[in-house]
């Protein structure tokens, strides 16, 4: 049976991007997500999180310091609302930093669409019914090539130039995930 699944960007649409977010000491949530992620969990969604974090690549962290974060945010999320989020596909490929890697891996890297497909195959997600927060015009890519409802938060990003390509694929643009349509049951 096909699912529907609530699609999110993390930095800056989730937590507050303070640039290359990867410990539990820099991550600040932006107020009213977690009660929005909580509403879309009960009217059935899959949480997925798709984040591009090129700090990876660029040796500023590691993949298993992103995943201890994932991790504790789960764990923060289940004590505090009785949910998790239920996978977190991270491309830590950047173009710049790509020397010896196979250029397929780049696939992964928003705005391509692979880690949306890996997670359409392990979840059975049907995209037509869900749902996409981003913050760049390269988290909503995908989602308007797949067919998936896009949505801009503002973050430090937010320009006019963003307004108006938003404005131009008629992408409502929220203050934060706070303030997205309540969701179909």
């Amino acid at each position: 049976m096909k699912q529907k699944a609530l699609f999110l960007d993390r930095d800056g649409t989730l937590n507050i991007d303070f640039d290359f977010v990867h410990t539990s000491d820099e991550w600040e949530w932006i107020p009213g997500v977690r009660e929005k992620l909580v509403e879309y969990k009960k009217a059935g969604y899959l949480l997925i999180v798709i984040t591009n974090q090129s700090g990876i690549a660029r040796g500023r962290f590691t993949q298993e310091q992103v995943d201890d974060l994932h991790h504790w945010v789960n764990a923060r999320l289940y004590e505090t609302h009785g949910i998790k989020i239920d996978a977190f596909y991270v491309a830590p490929w950047h173009p710049n930093f790509h020397d010896g890697k196979s250029s397929l891996l780049l696939n992964e890297r928003k705005p391509a669409t692979g880690l949306f497909h890996k997670a359409a195959d392990a979840f059975q997600i049907n995209f037509e019914w869900s749902v996409m927060a981003g913050d760049k015009q390269t988290d909503l890519l995908p989602a308007l090539e797949l067919g998936i409802n896009p949505f801009l938060v503002k973050s430090r990003f937010f320009d006019d130039e963003l307004a108006q390509w938003a404005s131009q694929y008629h992408i409502p643009i929220l203050e934060s995930i706070h303030y997205l349509p309540k969701p179909e049951l």
